[in-house]
């Protein structure tokens, strides 16, 4: 039976393989019979059932897409402000601690003045290094700088990452574009428009150093056709493809020095601070994209170039820069707020590797804990039991997700800890951008010094401040932040099944994007290597792949007219499936059940602009939330159990159109 979904506010909420992000809402009708006005029934429609009466009180905040959602970061946003104004009235830190670096930096921030004081001198000696480069080589000189010492993305766009080929190694990669100066690459696909953006930007920086109109105008239009160029050249169904596993490639030094034949690829990596005796190979996933990178390193781009580092170094200080030019004013936002708020808002974002562990600290308890990974045992159990039962798996790869199964770990607020104070003494007080320049310098070699080294897996890869949780593939590990233990996920006060419905479900969807479309292409060790699954069961997994992307594609619609994207969707909707069936499993009785899948529908309320509707239906690899709560127990044998659901009713399913993720 097709449901026909008609929204008027549709919610979604996004969790990523590696991320949870938000959403939700409330549908107007969950089947073509049933009243608009009418109250719903489980058996109809189970996401209005719940969800309608709380979602009915619920208004909009000015510019908002999205409004009353179980992920309310504000209320994390306002337990961290208050951590940071008790630790600024506080006294007697240590040099570099935490406390220490929001304290001052806090009191740096409030004392200056934005509109009023001249381009710092380390800034402005960027700035006219970049200007009086004359030659390509001195330009790329200047990249490696602000790369090492400003924190500005290299041109090469090459990062230390970890490098999903070889588990735990980081290695240097060279990541693709996927958009340039604020131009996404996507929207090329449309029009160029957006291409003018670019040249006026490159324009207006170029006239900051004093270029004149004319010259300044031609920079800025060669920049545009040098962005153009590489949108070209890239291959667009990378970024079409959530997780592109397969464009994934190693390569040697000697091709990469190759593929950038126009400049000396390792002297300029050891001048931007990378110890180039450590790479023994490069990550790539689009190798025509970098050959395109390598052709805009000639001396006739010298002032396109200059026009586009000068644009990344302003971007990323506009607020040191623009309000001092009468050119660049026009790309400086002034904030009304108070300077108090605007100083802790800012510290807030730029320094949140130093709210987290005070946030850890103050809000996550070892009983926290000890719950949070007895329940992660249960559902690993639970996993352990589907698997063994799917007798549709050969004996080989079942024992092979067995062991995957078993080498998965978690990683929580515990595993947290403190810096190490020492390497952060010396920061200076002279103003906020060099005490702002110090601190970041002492990340980014951090970050280049694991370099050829292998990575912790229970390295801490997300903020714990965060509303957030996420499977890593190349680690075999799920993060659950400090953020997620809150309710409607976690609740102290709650029963354990009401929980398990909760953050147990979260878990158990991270769990599930193990064995989801996707990841399973990764072994035990997280390695990505497809041909670890049999063919035999490969081809079951693809057909099964067949079956769950019609299943949402065929019966489930948005406002009576719109289709998910069952392929798009797939690796989020096994993950859910998946989630849901283990967690269900747990149950031992109708009551458990009930109340598992309550809080689940629960946790996705949340209302959503059509207009936003419209952009994750092109574009995100989620169901939006209604179908995720209603086509997910629709295909559940556990749910028609507890609510009696036969056919004629709204959220029935015949067995034969049913799906599963293990059965």
């Amino acid at each position: 039976m097709r449901k026909l979904i008609a929204l008027i506010l549709l919610g979604t909420m996004t969790m990523t393989s590696c991320a949870i992000v938000e959403g939700n809402d409330l549908p107007d009708n969950a089947g073509p019979s049933q009243s608009v006005e009418a109250p719903a029934r489980p058996q109809d429609d189970y996401y209005r059932f719940v969800n309608e009466d709380f979602l009915k009180t619920v208004k909009f905040k000015y510019k908002a897409e999205t409004a009353g959602g179980s992920f309310d970061q504000d209320m994390i946003t306002d337990e961290v402000r208050q951590i940071l104004d008790e630790v600024v009235k506080g006294s007697g830190y240590e040099e570099g601690s935490e406390e220490d670096i929001l304290q001052r930096a806090y009191k740096l921030q409030l004392a200056y003045d934005y509109e009023n004081s001249p381009v710092p001198q380390k800034l402005q000696d960027m700035i006219e290094e970049i200007k009086n480069a004359d030659t390509l080589e001195k330009l790329l000189d200047a990249d490696a700088k602000m790369s090492k010492e400003f924190a500005v993305q290299s041109l090469l766009n090459a990062s230390v990452t970890t490098n999903y080929l070889s588990p735990g190694r980081y290695d240097l990669s060279f990541k693709n574009y996927d958009e340039i100066l604020g131009v996404d690459f996507k929207d090329l696909l449309d029009s160029y428009s957006s291409l003018t953006d670019i040249k006026n930007y490159g324009s207006d920086v170029m006239q900051y150093i004093g270029y004149d109109k004319k010259d300044a105008d031609q920079a800025g239009t060669r920049l545009a056709y040098i962005v153009m160029d590489i949108y070209n050249a890239t291959n667009m169904d990378i970024l079409d493809d959530s997780m592109p596993l397969e464009y994934m490639e190693e390569i040697k030094p000697d091709e990469a020095k190759k593929i950038f034949s126009n400049l000396d690829l390792y002297a300029y990596l050891e001048k931007s601070g990378y110890d180039t005796s450590k790479i023994d190979r490069f990550e790539t996933i689009d190798k025509e994209q970098m050959a395109a990178v390598n052709l805009i390193f000639k001396e006739e781009n010298l002032d396109a170039l200059k026009a586009w580092e000068l644009s990344n170094l302003l971007k990323r200080y506009t607020g040191f820069i623009a309000p001092s030019s009468d050119i660049l004013i026009k790309y400086y936002n002034k904030n009304y707020k108070s300077a108090e708020d605007q100083a802790a808002e800012k510290i807030m974002h730029v320094f949140s590797d130093q709210t987290d562990p005070l946030y850890v600290e103050r809000y996550y308890t070892a009983g926290m804990d000890k719950y949070l990974r007895d329940m992660c045992d249960d559902i690993k159990e639970g996993y352990r039991k589907l698997i063994k039962e799917a007798d549709w798996l050969t004996e080989e790869t079942r024992a092979g997700l067995l062991r995957k199964l078993d080498n998965i770990i978690y990683v929580t607020g515990s595993d947290l800890k403190r810096h190490d104070n020492d390497l952060f003494k010396g920061l200076p007080d002279d103003n906020i951008f060099d005490f702002y320049i110090a601190y970041s310098r002492i990340l980014t070699a951090q970050n280049r010094a694991k370099l050829g080294t292998v990575s912790d897996r229970k390295n801490v890869n997300m903020p714990m401040q965060m509303f957030n949780a996420c499977y890593h593939p190349s680690c075999n590990s799920i993060t659950i932040t400090v953020a997620m233990m809150n309710a409607p996920f976690y609740d102290k006060d709650a029963d354990y099944f009401t929980n398990l419905g909760g953050i147990g479900f979260t878990v158990a969807h991270e769990m599930g994007h193990a064995f989801d479309s996707n990841c399973i292409v990764f072994d035990e060790n997280g390695r990505y290597d497809p041909s670890w699954i049999n063919k035999s069961d490969m081809d079951k997994l693809i057909e099964r792949n067949r079956k769950a992307s019609e299943y949402f594609e065929k019966n489930f619609t948005v406002f009576g007219v719109y289709h998910v994207d069952g392929d798009q969707t797939l690796g989020e909707n096994y993950a859910d499936l998946g989630g849901m069936e283990c967690v269900a499993s747990l149950a031992k009785n109708n009551e458990d059940l009930q109340k598992i899948f309550s809080n689940y529908a629960v946790t996705w309320r949340e209302k959503t602009l059509d207009t936003y509707v419209f952009e994750l239906l092109e574009h995100d690899e989620h169901s939006p939330a209604v179908i995720r709560v209603n086509a997910i127990l629709a295909t559940l044998d556990e749910f028609y159990r507890a609510y009696g659901v036969k056919e004629g009713d709204g959220m029935y399913i015949a067995p034969e159109d049913r799906i599963s993720r293990w059965h």
